[in-house]
């Protein structure tokens, strides 16, 4: 089965997190017996520098593990007119999946991935070139896409496409047909240390951008070292952002430098896994996410997770795995770490949780969805 993988986003450019996730899927998928799968991917450039742009090279073929990402670089041109850069967007998908299929030849299956722009303009190309498609959505701000100006291409791809989300609470957005691919995780990677000491060590995996609320993991730590009387406590945060130095200026006002250490970005899973495999506990502080891929990870590590109710990691958090807590609510995130960290968890448990989430489960069900997909052409 020969499936062409369309994202809207691939971490390139200025933010090297965005979309990462997209290449983990189509390595995985590529790893099942009867799939091949590469990514075609439309690289939108700023207006910033259209003469650099102009004598640029167009397209790239990057060689990945098990697959090739075939890339073409446009022009973004939303700031000039919504309706105009995604009628760009459309067509030039075409024209650059035109060029694939003329070197790999047609695909059996589109797999687009978040709903604007690409679900949208896969979904115009499935329909012209009878290809099924499928759209799984990602996207944080989802709902945007259903409001609006977004609206109508929106529900073009929704009644176009088999439509599908990473978490049950989104599919409420559109429709009982909507199936639901949770993002997959190579559970064989993560592992728990025997070494662990009586520290409190806390961690969090994350991008240092708006809606992650790091900072309030920040004042939670002050608060059990003040209010709590907890010294024996430690927090690492892994990843960078705009806002690594905002976080680093605060750790200093609240005077934890001797508590918290910035790991910075971490490409590597295995580093991930190792910093997971000795720690306490998983801190989640966002506003809303729809998965929450290091949570999954944390419990493959054999540790619990304190998050905030912020919809996808709810739907596999119980109290056998985790706490949740308040969002932006640095007290109630204290009392939950405190919680968390005197309650007994099962090692066993916490894995199993993350097993059903691990890549090979997660691709046997998008397999079954493309077959499904195929009979009902």
């Amino acid at each position: 089965m020969k499936v062409l993988v369309i994202p809207s986003w691939l971490p390139f450019g200025e933010d090297k997190l965005m979309g990462i996730y997209h290449k983990d899927f189509t390595e995985a998928l590529n790893e099942h017996k009867n799939i091949k799968a590469n990514i075609l991917f439309l690289y939108r450039q700023r207006l910033k520098n259209p003469l650099k742009y102009l004598f640029n090279e167009k397209e790239e073929i990057i060689k990945e593990k098990n697959y090739n990402i075939y890339i073409n670089k446009v022009l973004n041109l939303k700031s000039i007119n919504y309706k105009l850069n995604l009628y760009y967007y459309t067509k030039k998908l075409e024209k650059s999946y035109l060029k694939y299929e003329e070197i790999l030849g047609k695909p059996d299956i589109i797999h687009a991935h978040v709903t604007l722009p690409a679900g949208y303009a896969s979904a115009k190309l499935g329909k012209k070139y009878d290809i099924p498609v499928l759209i799984t959505e990602h996207f944080s701000k989802f709902n945007s896409f259903f409001e609006g100006k977004n609206n109508k291409y929106a529900m073009y791809a929704l009644k176009n496409s088999t439509y599908s989300t990473v978490s049950n609470y989104m599919t409420e957005k559109v429709g009982t047909d909507c199936k639901v691919i949770p993002n997959l995780v190579d559970t064989s990677e993560f592992f728990s240390s025997k070494n662990k000491n009586n520290t409190l060590k806390l961690v969090s995996v994350s991008a240092l951008r708006p809606g992650k609320y790091i900072d309030v993991t920040l004042k939670a730590i002050k608060i059990l070292i003040d209010k709590y009387n907890i010294k024996d406590i430690s927090f690492d945060i892994v990843g960078d952002g705009e806002l690594m130095e905002e976080y680093k200026k605060l750790t200093t006002e609240l005077n934890l430098n001797n508590y918290v250490t910035f790991l910075g970005r971490k490409n590597i899973k295995k580093d991930i896994a190792k910093i997971l495999s000795n720690k306490s506990i998983l801190i989640i502080s966002s506003d809303k996410e729809t998965f929450s891929i290091p949570g999954i990870e944390a419990l493959a590590s054999g540790i619990p997770i304190v998050s905030t109710r912020c919809k996808g990691p709810e739907e596999y958090i119980d109290d056998k795995c985790g706490v949740l807590c308040n969002v932006n609510d640095p007290e109630d995130m204290a009392k939950a770490i405190i919680k968390c960290s005197k309650t007994e968890y099962n090692i066993n448990y916490l894995k199993s949780i993350a097993k059903k989430y691990d890549k090979k489960v997660v691709i046997e069900n998008v397999y079954k969805i493309y077959k499904d997909m195929l009979k009902g052409k």
